[in-house]
């Protein structure tokens, strides 16, 4: 499978992915890379919010999702987990990492230069809005969605649109299932539309020779994690 993103994807990893372009031997490249070795954070702690459910921050999982965009173009995209304290952690990739932090009232992003943003506000009921971080307006459609991915059936989910209006209007629709996370991500932009499916949630996994093998959490990698 060809990796690579359109700009409609380039557009919705700014909220909790950034991509990686490569071919076949990219990929590989990336599973095997130091920013998927053991989570070096703290385990088992809790921020005690109940938004926490639909936004895990469990030190070391992997998230892959499979990107789909208008003509049918398949790519990839990977992010690692970093917990830095009960309230904090981050999304880490390989050109880079977005801070979260989850809040009594909802998950919070942190940009560079930014006020913080919501990614997703309570209460987890219908009708729930704030404002975005692309700008738009953003809301809670539904709070009980049922949805299906390559990774699996979910159900109870949390699915928020934002929209973002103007001479460049765009449609942000984001799926937070319980225990997991994101498992949907969807983004249309004029004629551009992109999907980016969760394929699996797992501990990090290291590419051999004879398949793939999973790094326990107690491993010690060949080269030190960032």
């Amino acid at each position: 499978m060809k990796v690579t993103l359109s700009t409609a994807a380039l557009a919705f990893v700014a909220l909790v992915l950034c991509a990686c372009r490569a071919g076949t031997e990219g990929a590989a490249a990336v599973a095997a890379s130091p920013w998927l070795t053991p989570g070096t954070g703290p385990q088992n702690v809790v921020s005690g919010s109940s938004v926490e459910r639909f936004f895990p921050l469990v030190d070391g999982m992997v998230y892959t999702y499979i990107t789909v965009n208008e003509v049918g173009d398949q790519g990839l995209l990977v992010a690692r987990v970093h917990r830095s304290d009960a309230y904090h952690g981050e999304l880490r990739f390989p050109s880079g990492a977005k801070a979260f932090e989850l809040a009594p009232d909802g998950v919070l992003i942190h940009a560079r230069g930014g006020e913080p943003t919501y990614v997703l506000k309570l209460p987890a009921l219908v009708g729930t809005s704030w404002r975005g971080e692309h700008g738009g307006q953003s809301r809670i459609l539904d709070a009980s969605a049922v949805i299906d991915t390559p990774a699996g059936h979910y159900e109870g989910c949390l699915q928020t649109l934002e929209e973002r209006l103007g001479d460049k209007p765009m449609r942000y629709s984001t799926t937070f299932c319980p225990e997991v996370g994101v498992v949907q991500i969807e983004v249309a932009a004029g004629a551009n539309y992109e999907r980016a499916a969760l394929k699996s949630y797992a501990p990090p996994m290291r590419m051999r020779e004879d398949g793939t093998e999973r790094l326990p959490p107690t491993a010690t990698p060949d080269v030190p994690a960032p």
